[in-house]
């Protein structure tokens, strides 16, 4: 009875309330707004090409998979930093005193829940029988799963100067002055998903300017690469995951990620920056995950395995791959190769990459322990890798702490205390290293890393969250990816204060303010330095269909001064301030985004540059129809790279396209997508960057010459 009048009461408030949204297929476009957010946050902070798939695969996979709001799957909206953790435990609490949900909309009761979540995690959850315990039997699995197949070619069509030709002699004298193979992309992927709980999958790719099959090489090539040569797919990735049999929790073979703790100890794939929404940046630790994406580092090749019972679960993990590395030298008593870096692009398109391919085997074995009781759990991970090759680092003042030798060992232990309206979380790693220069004549706790952190709650429209991280500057860690500022977790201390407010309906603030200190030499100051980091985002709903926001970042570090003048590097400030405006809007089958965006960089030793960018995008998604189509004019004027702009790009799925530009020109692209017959979707996008300044685009082996460069992009996707 209680159960039947509090039902009643929910369906009343839901029609009659005014400071929340009903939750509709509109919903996907907030869950998109988050994605380019956080993308574009990443490309910011990163001086290095990002692959996204890790990071984009996620998100696809379960919006074509929803997860069960009545299951214990919806951990993964937790981890996917989709909700908050005060929201998680809301959330158990209601199903603990009202039992399973019976519609969408009941999520609008639980406490903490707003508009702005409820639209971003609608096209992902639904209302089912939790079936997580049903036993798995060959009958249900050819009956329900689903197969899907993906095909996609890429392509620059303007010639670059790595794909001219060349006589054997010229290329033998210059190996590395031209491409070997053809300049198209390709992409084959299958998956299978029995309910989310055994999974498969195979990836093939080749990556332009990679050897494929039709690609002629003359013997002469073939020689000087012996078992180096390569031609067909450059990277073939698999996997097979099993989950909720029994005692076995999780069961991996293939290629998979880990993820435990705060990701101080062990954690593969992407990080998520240092927002993504809401304040804090606590971390649920995934455990262990398939890999589906065509990445081509930071993840395990090998076979892994969760068994748990009542509070207690245990992981462990082997994994055994041939990474890429530039070889230096070859000890002749010994026969030990040595090299002096490890590669992580992925690319092996000249003769000088194709010797690094694959250069060395690199083996990992570990596990994890944890105990989880209502509001607390704590953890203890511990991993060795070992190289078959010794690292050793060419000399130079910042990179003597860096991991060098053939072993490594991690250790770390991390915590969570959750408890009404503060949550308390953290890990305290060390690593060990004999075969290092940093491991000798260093005070112990150089060796140590630690990150702490807790969020406070204190009303339902207000959150804070503080953190301080200590990483010792010979803290060494091939597999870390904690929150930071920068990708190495090393020689780095930090405080970090997060604030999310929803001053009133339809409005949220999220501000953090970052401040950093190295502690030691980094490849871009050549003395310890500090700087801050400042985010201001202010959003507004206006209706279903309308959303705004304005956001302010302000970040500053030092490098070494660019003076010719002086003879020695001497450090100074640099700042880069932006500001940018969002509105979408849409009108029947018709949607609308403007985007307009200022940066500003000072340096200290006297320049100064600034730049814009704007752009319109319309997209025609008529209802009940099988096409869809996008459409971008973007202009940008920059003075320099410094006071470049990222924008966001639409593309096929499964891909993400975040360029940066800088100079003076315009960027536009056209994007379809027509669904074909019901189980079969065609992706079609072609873009081009038109520049006013130049004459030449790019430099070296990708050099074009004229002023614009056009992209091409086709998909299929064939679901069973």
């Amino acid at each position: 009875m209680k159960r039947l009048t509090f039902t009643i009461l929910t369906l009343i408030l839901c029609l009659f309330a005014k400071a929340q949204v009903a939750i509709d297929t509109v919903s996907t476009d907030a869950l998109n707004d988050l994605l380019i957010e956080q993308v574009e946050r990443l490309a910011e902070d990163s001086d290095e090409d990002i692959d996204y798939e890790d990071i984009l695969e996620n998100y696809v996979f379960f919006s074509e998979n929803p997860i069960n709001l009545n299951s214990d799957d919806i951990v993964e909206l937790l981890e996917l930093r989709l909700i908050s953790i005060f929201q998680y435990e809301e959330l158990q609490k209601y199903r603990r005193y009202y039992g399973d949900f019976l519609f969408l909309d009941e999520l609008e009761m639980v406490e903490g829940f707003d508009e702005q979540t409820l639209r971003i995690i609608a096209p992902i959850v639904f209302i089912g029988k939790d079936d997580s315990k049903d036993k798995v039997t060959r009958d249900k699995m050819a009956r329900y799963g689903k197969h899907q197949f993906v095909a996609r070619y890429e392509q620059i069509l303007e010639h670059q100067q790595g794909y001219g030709h060349i006589s054997d002699s010229a290329l033998l004298a210059k190996p590395n002055s031209r491409f070997l193979g053809c300049p198209q992309r390709y992409h084959l992927k299958y998956t299978y998903n029995y309910r989310n709980r055994i999974r498969a999958g195979l990836v093939l790719e080749k990556d332009p300017g990679e050897m494929f099959f039709f690609d002629n090489v003359s013997d002469t090539i073939k020689a000087l690469l012996g078992d180096k040569f390569h031609r067909g797919f450059d990277y073939v990735g698999f996997h097979l995951f099993a989950k909720d049999l029994g005692i076995v929790k999780v069961a991996s073979l293939g290629d998979y990620q880990l993820a435990f703790g705060q990701g101080l100890t062990m954690w593969t794939g992407m990080n998520y920056g240092k927002v993504v929404t809401g304040s804090s940046v606590m971390k649920q630790g995934r455990g262990v995950t398939p890999k589906g994406s065509a990445s081509e580092y930071s993840f395990m090749r090998g076979a892994a395995v969760t068994l748990g019972g009542g509070p207690f679960r245990g992981t462990v993990f082997y994994s055994n791959r041939k990474i890429d590395a530039n070889i230096t030298e070859t000890d002749t008593l010994d026969a030990a190769e040595y090299v002096s870096s490890l590669q992580e692009t992925g690319y092996h398109r000249t003769i000088g990459e194709l010797l690094d391919r694959h250069a060395i085997r690199q083996q990992v074995v570990g596990g994890h322990l944890s105990y989880a009781v209502p509001h607390f759990e704590v953890g203890y991970t511990l991993h060795h890798t070992w190289l078959n090759a010794a690292l050793l680092l060419r000399p130079s003042n910042y990179n003597q702490f860096y991991f060098q030798g053939r072993k490594l060992t991690n250790q770390g232990v991390d915590f969570k205390y959750v408890s009404g309206k503060f949550a308390f979380f953290g890990e305290v790693a060390m690593s060990f290293n004999t075969d290092s220069v940093a491991s000798t004549g260093q005070a112990p706790f150089d060796r140590f890393a630690g990150f702490v952190g807790m969020s406070v709650k204190p009303t339902g429209y207000l959150n804070f969250t503080l953190t301080y991280r200590d990483y010792g500057r010979a803290y060494q860690n091939i597999f870390s990816n904690a929150f930071g500022e920068g990708s190495r977790n090393q020689g780095q201390r930090g405080f970090y204060l997060g604030a999310e407010v929803a001053p009133a309906s339809y409005w949220n603030i999220l501000a953090y303010a970052d401040f950093f200190k190295y502690t030691w030499l980094t490849s871009q100051v050549y003395t310890p330095s500090w700087g801050h980091d400042y985010y201001f985002r202010l959003s507004h709903s206006f209706n279903r269909r309308t959303t705004a926001y304005l956001q302010i970042r302000s970040k500053t570090k030092m490098k070494n001064s660019s003076d010719g003048l002086v003879f020695s590097h001497y450090p100074v400030f640099y700042t880069k301030n932006s500001v940018r405006f969002s509105i979408n809007y849409g009108f029947r089958d018709f949607h609308f985004s403007n985007k307009a965006e200022y940066a500003h960089y000072r340096n200290g030793d006297g320049s100064d540059s600034q730049g814009f960018f704007v752009c319109q995008d319309i997209a025609y998604k008529p209802e009940n129809k099988p096409f869809s189509i996008t459409f971008r004019y973007a202009l940008f004027d920059t003075d320099d790279y410094d006071s470049r702009v990222y924008a966001y790009e639409n593309d096929v799925l499964y891909s993400f396209s975040v360029p940066s530009l800088y100079g003076r020109g315009m960027r536009v692209y056209l994007l379809g997508k027509w669904q074909i017959i019901n189980n079969l979707t065609i992706y079609a996008r072609f873009g081009s960057t038109i520049y006013r300044d130049r004459d030449e685009i790019s430099s070296g082996l990708t050099l074009i010459e004229g002023n614009h460069k056009t992209d091409l992009k086709v998909e299929a996707i064939w679901k069973l």
